[in-house]
C-alpha cells in the first residue's frame, strides 16, 4: 500500500505546522493485506532465534483468510481469523503472531486505525517473536503512530525499533524526525534528519525532496533562516516550482537580503513560475525599491493588458508611480485621470494635475486642480491652491492665479510664500497693464 493511505478518512489526516506533509514515502504499509509490515529499505534483520512453524489446520483458515482479504470480503476474513483465535490457548506464538499481523491489515485497509494499533501490538507481545517480524512490526506500529497523530508513542516505538535494527535506512530517522517535529522538539528532529542525510550519502542515495523540506520547515522553526534558505536553495535547484522560489524569496526577505529577494522572484517570473497577482505586484515594488522602475513598468504594464492583476486603485497607483519614476510623464497622465476618476480623491487629482505641470499642460492642470479642491477627501486646501495658482500663472490667467494665492496668505505654513506671489501677480498685472496702455 502506498502514501494514499494519508487521505483514506479524517482519521488518517495530515497534521503539521507551516503546511508540512507527512512523510507518506515513510508511512508505507504492507502492499497486500497479509504480507508484514516493510521494514526500511537496507534493514537488515537478525536471525530469528529458534524456529516456529505454522500447522496445517491454522495455516488452512489464515490462508482463506488471506484470500478473502485480497478480495476485499472482510466478513469472511474476520470468520476464518476469529476461528484461528477461538483456539489460541493451543497457538505458538508464531502462530499467533501471524493471526494479529493479519488482523492488523485488515483493520487498516478498512481504515480502523485504532483496531490495528491494537492488532500490532499483541503481535509485540508474543515472547517467542522471530526478531524480523519483531523489528517490521515496531516500524509498522510507529507509521500507525504518526499517522493517528500519536507522536511521543511513535518516537517510543521508533526507540525500540533502532535498539534491534542493523544498518537502519535513511527512511527511519525521516520518519523519527517527523514524530519530533509535530512535538514541537526541533532539535532532536534536526538531529534525526542530519542523520538520515549522512546515511543516505554512505549509501549514495539522494536526499528526497520530502526530506529537504522537512528540513527547511525544521531550521524555519529553530529561527535558523540562514540554513533554511540554503535547503530552499537546494530544493529550488533540484525540484524547481512555485512555491520553492516564493518560499525562498521571502526568507531572504526576512534575512534582510533585499536583492537576493527581487533576484529570486525575478528568476520566478522569467520561468513562469508567478501565477498569483499579489506576487507579480510584490515584484513591481522591489523593482521599485532597488531603482529598477522599466522593469516595474514592463511587468505592471504586460500584467493589466493580460489582466492577471486588476485594474484597482491601488495597483494604479503603484503603476503611475512606476512610469513617474521611469520619466515616462505622458504614460503616466491616463493613468492617472483613470485612477483619479475611479477614486474620486483629492490627492489623485493632485497627482493628475502634477503631472500635467511637468508637461507644461496648463489649463489641463487647472482644471485637475479645481477637481482636487473638490474632492471627497480634501483635508487641506492650502496646498493644492499653490499649485493651482502656479498654474493659472503659467497660462496667462494672472487674475485667476492672484485669487487663489490670496485665498492662501492667512494660511499658517503656506501664507507667506502665497503673499509673495501675490505681490509678485499683482506687479505682473500692473506691468502688462502699462505696456498696453502705451
Amino acid at each position: 500500500m502506498n502514501g494514499s493511505m494519508l487521505s483514506r478518512t479524517s482519521m488518517f489526516r495530515r497534521a503539521g505546522r507551516l503546511g508540512v506533509l507527512l512523510l507518506a514515502a515513510c508511512l508505507a504499509l504492507p502492499a497486500t493485506a497479509a504480507k508484514k509490515p516493510k521494514d526500511p529499505p537496507g534493514t537488515r534483520r537478525p536471525p530469528a532465534r529458534q524456529t516456529q512453524y505454522i500447522g496445517a489446520g491454522v495455516f488452512k483458515d489464515l490462508d482463506e483468510a488471506q484470500k478473502a482479504l485480497d478480495a476485499k470480503d472482510y466478513p469472511k476474513a474476520t470468520a476464518a481469523l476469529d476461528r484461528v483465535r477461538a483456539r489460541q490457548n493451543k497457538l505458538n506464538d508464531y502462530e499467533r503472531a501471524t493471526l494479529y499481523n493479519l488482523y492488523a491489515a485488515m483493520y487498516y485497509q478498512q481504515n480502523d486505525a485504532p483496531h490495528a494499533i491494537e492488532a500490532y501490538r499483541s503481535v509485540l507481545a508474543q515472547a517467542e517473536l522471530p526478531e524480523g517480524l519483531r523489528l517490521s512490526t515496531l516500524f509498522a506500529l510507529a507509521q500507525m503512530y504518526i499517522v493517528t497523530e500519536q507522536f511521543p508513542l511513535a518516537v517510543s516505538a521508533l526507540d525500540q525499533w533502532f535498539k534491534l535494527a542493523q544498518d537502519p535506512a535513511p527512511e527511519a530517522y525521516v520518519l523519527l524526525a517527523q514524530a519530533y517535529y509535530q512535538q514541537q522538539q526541533y532539535a532532536a528532529a534536526e538531529k534525526a534528519l542530519l542523520d538520515a542525510l549522512r546515511v543516505a550519502g554512505e549509501k549514495n542515495q539522494p536526499p528526497r525532496e520530502n526530506w529537504l523540506g522537512l528540513l527547511r520547515a525544521v531550521y524555519y522553526e529553530l529561527g535558523n533562516y540562514e540554513q533554511s534558505a540554503k535547503v530552499l536553495e537546494v530544493l529550488a535547484a533540484q525540484y524547481p516550482s512555485e512555491s520553492y522560489y516564493l518560499q525562498l524569496s521571502g526568507m531572504y526577505g526576512l534575512m534582510g537580503r533585499q536583492r537576493a529577494q527581487l533576484a529570486t522572484l525575478h528568476a520566478a517570473h522569467l520561468a513562469g513560475m508567478l501565477s498569483k497577482d499579489r506576487d507579480l505586484l510584490n515584484l513591481a515594488r522591489l523593482y521599485l525599491v532597488e531603482e529598477a522602475p522599466f522593469a516595474a513598468v514592463r511587468l505592471l504594464r504586460e500584467a493589466f493588458d493580460k489582466q492577471r492583476i486588476p485594474a484597482d486603485v491601488d495597483n494604479l497607483q503603484l503603476y503611475a508611480q512606476a512610469l513617474f519614476l521611469a520619466k515616462e510623464y505622458e504614460a503616466q497622465i491616463p493613468v492617472l485621470r483613470q485612477l483619479a476618476q475611479s477614486s474620486g480623491e483629492s490627492r489623485h487629482h493632485m497627482l493628475l494635475g502634477q503631472a500635467l505641470v511637468e508637461l507644461g499642460q496648463w489649463n489641463e492642470a487647472i482644471d485637475a486642480f479645481d477637481a482636487a479642491l473638490k474632492g471627497k477627501d480634501l483635508a487641506d486646501p492650502a496646498p493644492v491652491r499653490m499649485q493651482l495658482g502656479t498654474a493659472q500663472f503659467n497660462a496667462g490667467r494672472l487674475h485667476d492665479a492672484r485669487r487663489s494665492f490670496i485665498l492662501v496668505q492667512d494660511d499658517p505654513k503656506h501664507g507667506q510664500a502665497a503673499a509673495n506671489w501675490v505681490k509678485f501677480v499683482g506687479a505682473e498685472i500692473q506691468r502688462r497693464q502699462a505696456i498696453e496702455r502705451r
